[in-house]
């Protein structure tokens, strides 16, 4: 966290304001240094800040089984043994659905090979006597996860099978000098369609070999590295005080870090 941050060489003074003074804005967000006689106040970056209501994102459900569910894009055949002339091999649709002659769409998105059969048997019991079906995988869409932020090749990456927050980091060319481990953000979509979302820490991982902090991800996750907060504090003066604030070279700063 960032402890303090120090200026000096603040061009002319009021006896009517404190002396570098520091407060905390109205919304809690973010804190605010003062100096006398600057034309206001400089607002300072709050590291890890908590978020408020999860940035309306659903609550993390690790409930949700990992395996094989069916994506856009993957062939499936169906199989109604009492009834070949229903049988048939289609493709999952850009919705996520299946299109059938008798009982029209079905969502297939997002479903196993078992659920989606009770869900076509239950379609099938208002027209057909004996609706058993079974449910085949014959091809397979792309399963793509996504990793950006301080990495070196940001972008879309194929999911071959199981591969954890690490691994994704490591095949998107690794982290830049500039990427905090320890709040890496993880986003999924539910079975509801809902984004989810959680942080995981990878530097705990790598020290502790914390599995559940290298999460298995799924098809379309999106794992986003945020910059250390040092590199934030750098940022930050680089674009509010180096590039905007009229100060001469004479100007000094002195960054105080406590560690926790």
């Amino acid at each position: 966290m960032i402890g303090v941050l120090a200026v000096s060489g603040c061009g002319h003074r009021s006896a009517d304001r404190p002396t570098g003074s520091a407060c905390v804005s109205p919304d809690g967000t973010t804190r605010v240094a003062v100096c006398k006689g600057d034309p206001g106040p400089v607002v300072l970056p709050t590291a890890y800040a908590a978020p408020a209501d999860n940035y309306g994102f659903r609550p993390w459900n690790d409930a949700i089984a990992y395996g094989f569910r069916f994506v856009i894009g993957d062939e499936v055949a169906i199989n109604l043994p009492f009834y070949e002339e229903e049988s048939t091999t289609t493709q999952v649709a850009p919705d996520g659905r299946i299109y059938l002659s008798l009982i029209g769409s079905v969502r297939a998105e997002g479903r196993t090979p078992g659920e989606l059969e009770a869900e076509l048997e239950e379609r099938y019991r208002k027209y057909l006597r004996f609706p058993t079906v079974g449910v085949v995988p014959k091809s397979f869409g792309t399963r793509q996860i996504f990793v950006g932020g301080e990495v070196e090749q940001p972008g879309a990456l194929s999911l071959p099978g199981p591969l954890g927050v690490m691994e994704a980091v490591i095949m998107a060319g690794g982290l830049k000098d500039t990427a905090g481990l320890r709040k890496i953000v993880l986003i999924r979509r539910g079975q509801d369609g809902q984004p989810m979302m959680r942080v995981v820490d990878l530097d705990q991982f790598t020290d502790t070999a914390t599995p559940d902090e290298n999460v298995i991800l799924q098809p379309f996750d999106i794992v986003f590295v945020p910059r250390s907060t040092i590199a934030e504090v750098n940022l930050w003066i680089d674009q509010y005080i180096n590039k905007t604030l009229p100060f001469s070279r004479g100007f000094s700063y002195t960054i105080q870090k406590t560690l926790y």
